[in-house]
């Protein structure tokens, strides 16, 4: 009996390991080095704020100050979760992508193949030259090497997508893609990045040490100096939400771009789909021959490698526009 709970420990874990959905995965980003410590700035920020809102002898400067702290961590480990889902998603599509690569070399090889055994028959009976084997066989070495590298790409790709999620021994395929975002989603996240935030802040700080300043006690000198600080700070969140602003843009762009995309690689996996079936039937009914069924079958894969490459190009886009492109 106390075996038993070992031994179900050991299935349950090896249960666990062998299929990885894009959600399981997304959710190993909490466990990412500068997710945790994002997290743990922001605890301590929080703990912070709440020990100088207790301090009976609190003032503006101070509760502001820890205010914004407690806001900025908030937005950099926003932003920390959305880089980390932003690399696995890459690692993730990478993966299904090398693994379509590689059953498309191996169609290819198996078509490579079957060429170099025809060529050598219709040498031997006259109808093909010595030329043609030997391009053939050129073919299949060239198959072979090809076959080789997309294994190779896709071991790659495993490894990588492994050292951020752990051990997995199958990779489920993508969900639906989600819907492209409205236009202004891209001033939502234009305000909660960091950088603009804490621009922001800087202009905020600045203002209230202007308001914080009065003719009274201090010199004129030192009013006018603060109040070039603050328009200087104003100025510069400008600029640099101006700069922002240029990029999601263009992120935004490439989502809709990839969306497209999908669109056209999706009706043109249908259209190729019907088209193995189609010549499916032909083959069977004796119409075509079995390597021209071969080519048909090459062609459906490529258009699944087109269609898998477009899915992954926009989960790329997309994560890249929430993670602001980096």
């Amino acid at each position: 009996m106390r075996l038993a709970v070992p031994i179900f420990l050991t299935l349950l874990t090896l249960a666990q390991a062998q299929n990885l959905n894009l959600e399981a995965a997304l959710a190993k980003a909490s466990e990412q080095a500068p997710v945790v410590a994002a997290k743990a700035e922001l605890d301590d920020a929080k703990a912070n704020l709440t020990r100088v809102l207790a301090d009976p002898l609190l003032t503006r400067p101070t509760q502001v100050q820890a205010e914004q702290r407690a806001a900025l961590a908030q937005a950099n480990f926003d932003r920390a979760v959305i880089q980390a889902q932003n690399s696995i998603v890459g690692a993730y599509t990478q993966v299904l992508e090398a693994q379509v690569q590689v059953r498309l070399a191996q169609k290819a090889l198996e078509i490579a193949t079957r060429g170099l055994e025809i060529a050598q028959i219709r040498q031997r009976n006259g109808s093909g030259t010595a030329l043609d084997v030997r391009n053939a066989q050129n073919r299949l070495d060239d198959a072979r090497s090809n076959a080789t590298r997309a294994e190779n790409g896709l071991a790659l790709a495993l490894a990588s997508l492994r050292s951020l999620v752990g051990a997995f021994s199958a990779v489920a395929a993508l969900p639906n893609p989600p819907a492209l975002p409205e236009a202004s989603t891209v001033r939502e996240l234009l305000g909660k990045n960091p950088d603009v935030l804490q621009a922001r802040q800087r202009g905020e700080l600045a203002s209230l040490q202007v308001e914080l300043l009065d003719p009274s006690y201090a010199a004129r000198a030192d009013i006018d100096a603060a109040r070039s600080r603050a328009d200087q700070a104003s100025a510069g969140a400008r600029e640099i939400e101006r700069g922002l602003g240029l990029q999601y843009d263009s992120l935004y762009q490439n989502l809709q771009a990839a969306s497209r995309a999908l669109g056209i690689q999706q009706a043109a996996l249908a259209n190729a789909r019907e088209t193995l079936a189609n010549d499916k039937k032909r083959l069977d009914a004796g119409l075509i021959s079995a390597v021209a069924y071969l080519q048909t079958e090459l062609s459906f894969i490529q258009a699944e490698l087109a269609a898998q490459q477009a899915q992954g190009n926009y989960w790329r886009a997309y994560y890249s526009l929430l993670a602001g492109g980096r």
